[in-house]
């Protein structure tokens, strides 16, 4: 169920003013009932001293009624809010009427205590002292007792306030809690609003970072960052786009005007042959930059490398080298392979990244110099680099060369022969194998390579990715 900050907000402060409330109020309750109890102590301290000494010293039973004629007066001068008992074994000496005749003489601590009657709902405080005998007098206990109900009336009337109060405060703080977080929320619904105002397909929009506060400034800058990232996607998508629609219509184009031209010339078997010869070429280079495409397609989506077997790379990497031999020998270059490492790898797929980068290398490659083929183990990736002395490759291109179609020529006057997918099918291939593609320009020399994961994991049986690998790696 969705709810709105502001709302957990206000519940989250009701919560915690209902928990301090709840601690303070039985804080003060407790505080004022210990006061009050005190009070009542000092009360009884204090009468007990009016009477204590003069009962003491009264032990003829002839003189006994001037004690109750005394007590009697107290009594009645107090409103009859303290009572002056007088308990003793010897029924004569007890004084104090019903109260006194309610109160177990046996059960009495000396000191203060409470007695609780069953026709009262509060009870009495008392104090309680045992006077020694004296001539007829036998031992009695004197007690002062004082009726809490006054008291507890207080206490009473003090928690019916502190409720009330804690009530309207607690619904006042909730009030001014749902406004107040609406009121701190405000930037929240400003980046809500700017975001909501972002024109899809327009470029360089982003959040105002400056006035929001820190909470939202990382979010908001994170949030740019997507943005950013976003629209270089967008712009590589729609170079991508540009560079297929490119790269099909020029066979597309020779297919059409070959076509119509040899409908115009009604002729020669022969020239109808050659027409068709050359038509199937172009049909066979789209074909490939199809293959290549669903190829690029798999690895992309996170397929992985199948029909692994344990092979020595420096094996592997003469194999390809045979291949690809022809290339090379048109501008006298030499083939250099240094290193090797046992690996778990396809092999079709490793032939097919190794011979895409010989015939780079070939390409771009200054007759009569020498290409080399590094293999190492660096951790649990193997490197394959194969590096040629060239013409030097700016850095803003570097990271681009993976890309699909991308090419440094933006004339494309390759085009008709490359089609600008095969770096991009190797850093397929290493995708495939757990590792990754990496270029670099320095000093004149150019490597661009791969790297393979040494122990790579267990992947489940994948036909459909060997089978678009095979369409564009027969030959191997």
């Amino acid at each position: 169920m969705k709810t709105s900050i502001s709302l957990r907000l206000t519940c989250l402060f009701a919560t915690l003013l209902i928990v301090i409330m709840l601690i303070s109020n039985c804080f003060l309750r407790t505080s004022l009932f210990s006061s009050l109890e005190n009070l009542m102590q000092k009360e009884l301290i204090f009468r007990h001293s009016l009477m204590a000494k003069y009962i003491s010293t009264q032990g003829s039973a002839s003189h006994w009624s001037n004690v109750k004629d005394k007590i009697a007066t107290l009594t009645e001068h107090e409103g009859r809010k303290v009572d002056y008992l007088v308990l003793s074994k010897d029924r004569k000496f007890n004084l104090g009427g019903e109260v006194a005749d309610k109160i177990n003489y046996d059960g009495l601590p000396e000191g203060f205590s409470t007695v609780h009657h069953q026709n009262e709902s509060y009870p009495l405080y008392i104090l309680v002292e045992t006077l020694k005998p004296l001539g007829e007098r036998p031992e009695v206990k004197f007690i002062v007792a004082i009726k809490s109900k006054p008291y507890y009336a207080t206490l009473n009337e003090f928690t019916r306030s502190l409720v009330f109060i804690s009530l309207a405060g607690l619904i006042l703080v909730v009030m001014l809690s749902y406004f107040l977080a609406r009121y701190g929320l405000r930037p929240v619904r400003k980046l809500s609003e700017q975001a909501n105002c972002l024109a899809p397909g327009k470029q360089f929009q982003r959040l105002d970072c400056d006035t929001l506060p820190d909470e939202l400034y990382s979010l908001a800058v994170s949030f740019n960052g997507v943005l950013e990232r976003q629209e270089v996607a967008w712009k590589q998508l729609e170079s991508f786009n540009a560079n297929v629609a490119h790269e099909l219509r020029t066979p597309l184009t020779n297919l059409i005007g070959q076509t119509q031209l040899g409908l115009s010339r009604p002729g020669a078997s022969d020239e109808l042959g050659e027409l068709l010869e050359s038509n199937l070429e172009e049909l066979g280079r789209m074909a490939s930059i199809v293959n290549d495409m669903l190829f690029l397609s798999h690895a992309q989506a996170g397929q992985h490398a199948v029909e692994l077997s344990q092979v020595s790379l420096r094996e592997e990497t003469h194999k390809t080298c045979e291949y690809v031999e022809p290339s090379f020998l048109e501008k006298n270059i030499n083939i250099d392979v240094i290193g090797d490492v046992q690996v778990m790898i396809d092999k079709r797929l490793f032939h097919r990244a190794l011979a895409n980068l010989l015939e780079n290398s070939a390409r771009y490659a200054l007759a009569g110099s020498s290409v080399g083929v590094e293999l190492s183990q660096q951790g649990n990736f193997t490197y394959i680099a194969v590096s040629n002395v060239g013409e030097p490759i700016e850095p803003q291109h570097l990271s681009r060369l993976f890309e699909r179609f991308y090419r440094v020529d933006e004339a494309r006057n390759l085009s008709s022969v490359h089609h600008g997918l095969g770096l991009a099918i190797v850093k397929a291939v290493a995708l495939m194998h757990g590792g990754e593609a990496f270029a670099r320009s320095e000093n004149g020399v150019n490597t661009f390579g791969f790297t393979l994961r040494i122990n790579a994991p267990d992947i489940a049986s994948n036909r459909a990715i060997l089978s678009a690998s095979r369409v564009s790696v027969e030959a191997l």
